[in-house]
């Protein structure tokens, strides 16, 4: 129930202003067991989804869930890239939750490969938390003394840091906005607004729209 796409799915649909009446052939890159293709199904979008995931269950998972779908394109597993796709084959491709876990090695590769996939025109929607302050989440295993991030985060975004970063793989930024998608969770967004309104915080989540 924690996963991002599974909570907040349905909002990143919406405020990406992706045509969901429109034909397009969407790859979902990181996509787990596949809770934002629900919310593509549940949506009625005349999309082509297309999952891809490093995870072998995950990608499983999905298969099964699209198995009696007809507009489901797939669950690609991949052991690394790049993905077995034609160039200039999709219209839309989503990072939801993936930037924030990934240093340049990994994410300087797949945002190009993002941008040889996506048709000239074609969107790259991007999520991840806003300004997070990754040492608010930090622990300490008791056992064997490391120290990680609750949720693996190995970096922070904002809005310039994001735009700028994703510009370089050729890519053009058309929305790059903080959101705060407890709105729907009326307590826990007057908790998070208040908060906010104390400590100066930004709204928790960014979502980026660009185009190849």
């Amino acid at each position: 129930d924690l996963y991002f796409a599974k909570r907040f799915g349905d909002q990143i649909l919406r405020k990406s202003g992706l045509p969901l009446a429109s034909p397009l052939t969407v790859l979902d890159f990181g996509c787990g067991p596949g809770y934002l293709y629900e919310h593509v199904r549940a949506s009625g979008a005349a999309w082509t989804y297309i999952g891809a995931d490093f995870s072998a269950d995950s990608a499983q998972q999905l298969m099964a869930r699209g198995a009696a779908d007809p507009r489901f394109g797939g669950a690609q597993h991949l052991t690394s890239l790049p993905i077995p796709l034609p160039d200039d084959s999709l219209d839309a491709a989503f990072l939801v939750e993936v930037v924030e876990h990934v240093q340049d090695d990994y994410l300087v590769p797949t945002l190009h490969e993002m941008h040889r996939l996506l048709k000239p025109g074609g969107f790259l929607v991007v999520s991840t938390p806003n300004r997070e302050n990754l040492a608010a989440s930090t622990k300490l295993c008791p056992e064997c003394g490391a120290i990680f991030h609750e949720w693996q985060h190995v970096r922070t975004w904002d809005d310039v840091s994001l735009s700028e970063y994703v510009k370089r793989a050729g890519f053009t930024p058309l929305q790059v906005k903080g959101h705060d998608f407890f709105g729907r969770d009326p307590l826990r967004a007057a908790f998070y607004a208040l908060r906010r309104a104390i400590k100066g915080e930004p709204k928790p989540h960014l979502l980026a729209v660009f185009r190849r």
